[in-house]
């Protein structure tokens, strides 16, 4: 197997696994995104001063300021309703419904940014539709677990949100140092969020800390960090082939470790929603080459 396949793989794997690690953590769910924002500003700082490529010509304007806070809040929004939803609802749904942020992102373009957008991606919206009628349309579903779907599902707004954001602040700037804004800004965030919610924000154990600096180095530096670097060398196409298969490892973590069984119709949801979401985007990639 190609090497940079095996990385990008193995980053997908370390991500889905980050979010598993939730369910463990001594500290609320919020507060562990806050920790693993915030935990992972000391590698942004060391690889931005190491870095080869960094451009000493641009300055940090207020305009890359004002947008890198704004990631920061809608990537601090999109932890803290997805980590609460996987303690409602099942992993792989949870992860799968995060995904659909390309569906969102079409009507932000078009509103802010004035993109045109073709319109046979209305068909893969139509079918996204039809995906999640059939993955949360089942009656046999409790409150909280159609609670937990519903929440995800509103992660993806404020991920789509996040890209849309941190695009317009990382086009003239050094990624590392926005990144680092970024984590700073929805680390504090979170913090502020968990503290009104009355969570646990300081674990009481030393096995507490180790799980939240697991979900840091799961989450960011083997799976953010690494998937950065692998799709680098694979096609575009190809690497969003291989981020659909995130539901598909958090199906297998959830069936092994928690036992959370999905039934056939909303196996065939998902299957439904992998198919648009892959539609959706290789629609939108022929469009920009």
């Amino acid at each position: 197997m190609n090497k940079h396949i095996s990385i990008v793989l193995f980053a997908i794997a370390s991500i889905v696994f980050a979010s598993l690690l939730i369910r463990f953590s001594a500290a609320g769910p919020v507060a562990s995104g806050a920790y693993r924002l915030l935990l992972t500003i000391p590698l942004l700082l060391c690889l931005d001063k190491f870095s080869s490529k960094k451009n000493n010509s641009s300055k940090l304007t207020r305009e890359i300021i004002i947008y890198s806070m704004l990631s920061g809040l809608f990537f601090a929004l999109d932890l803290a309703v997805y980590n609460v939803s996987i303690l409602y609802t099942s992993l792989a749904e949870a992860t799968l419904l995060t995904n659909m942020a390309p569906f969102f992102i079409v009507p932000i373009s078009i509103v802010f940014f004035h993109e045109k957008v073709p319109f046979r991606f209305i068909y893969s919206v139509i079918l996204a539709i039809i995906g999640l009628y059939l993955l949360m349309g089942k009656t046999d579903l409790d409150h909280k677990h159609l609670i937990g779907d519903w929440l995800a599902l509103l992660s993806a707004v404020f991920y789509a949100l996040f890209l849309t954001s941190i695009k317009k602040a990382a086009s003239n700037y050094s990624v590392n140092r926005v990144m680092t804004l970024v984590c700073l800004t929805g680390g504090i965030l979170l913090f502020a969020l968990a503290a009104i919610k009355h969570e646990v924000i300081f674990p009481q154990t030393a096995y507490g800390w180790f799980i939240l600096l697991a979900i840091a180095i799961f989450g960011q530096v083997l799976g953010q960090t690494l998937l950065a670097y692998g799709v680098k060398f694979l096609p575009l196409q190809l690497s969003s082939l291989f981020l659909l298969l995130s539901p598909i490892f958090a199906a297998i973590y959830a069936f092994f470790i928690f036992d959370e069984r999905l039934n056939l119709i909303q196996g065939c949801g998902i299957v439904v929603i992998l198919i648009a979401i892959y539609i959706g985007k290789r629609i939108l990639e022929l469009k920009k080459s």
